[in-house]
């Protein structure tokens, strides 16, 4: 027996139907998930958690391969409970060379721990799609944050989520070409993070300013969920 497929999908379904009678993807007022995100948040029953997708790859024979890495504690067990380590940092630094530790000082709590945790989460992300793809022959996959951006959904104060955008550049090298490693430039992604649930979604055009598209809410895959 099939099992009941989960309203986002459904709705994934009918978009992509319209996309091919209509020659393309065209997200306006009239898309239902966009009205179903009035309130700015993906509602709980709009996915399900069985349907998370991301790379986990298991561990490689070889000893010299590289060892995946453990996808980061929710901020909402790490900041958004009360549990909040010192910090004399502002929430508002973005230096590259930050902690992924997420910065829970009492001034946006929510949004700094949430882009730490995106920062963390890519960087397991893209390590563990690489060692997926190539297994025990991979051998460097090193991500450079250049910029990112955040956006707390509600109030700033009490967040009932954030979105960020991330830029970064990413260096990757496999055993038959270790000197010769490739490196990607300016590739974004962008995050929905809230309580429940991490949507995230790839940007694949050219643009000079960093924005939140596309929309990971309507536009992104679940990656995480917590409850």
């Amino acid at each position: 027996m099939s099992r009941l497929r989960s309203r986002r999908a459904l709705l994934a379904s009918i978009a992509t139907s319209i996309a091919v009678t209509t020659g393309g993807f065209e997200y306006g007022a009239s898309d239902p998930s966009e009205r179903l995100l009035e309130s700015g948040t993906v509602p709980a029953d709009w996915y399900e958690c069985r349907d998370v997708t991301r790379p986990e790859p298991d561990p490689p024979d070889d000893a010299d391969a590289l060892e995946p890495l453990e996808y980061p504690t929710p901020p909402s067990q790490s900041c958004f409970e009360g549990q909040r380590p010192p910090s004399n940092r502002s929430s508002a630094t973005r230096s590259d060379g930050d902690s992924d530790r997420p910065d829970c000082s009492p001034a946006s709590v929510q949004v700094s721990a949430a882009s730490q945790y995106v920062l963390a989460f890519e960087r397991a992300y893209r390590r563990n799609a690489f060692i997926e793809r190539y297994r025990s022959a991979a051998r460097i996959v090193e991500l450079r944050r250049v910029d990112y951006r955040t956006a707390a959904v509600g109030s700033t104060a009490n967040a009932d989520a954030v979105l960020v955008a991330l830029r970064y550049d990413l260096t990757t090298g496999t055993r038959q070409s270790p000197r010769d490693s490739r490196v990607q430039w300016d590739i974004r992604t962008t995050y929905y993070v809230d309580d429940r649930s991490v949507f995230r979604a790839r940007y694949s055009g050219v643009a000079e300013e960093l924005t939140f598209v596309p929309d990971p809410r309507t536009r992104g895959e679940l990656v995480a969920c917590f409850g």
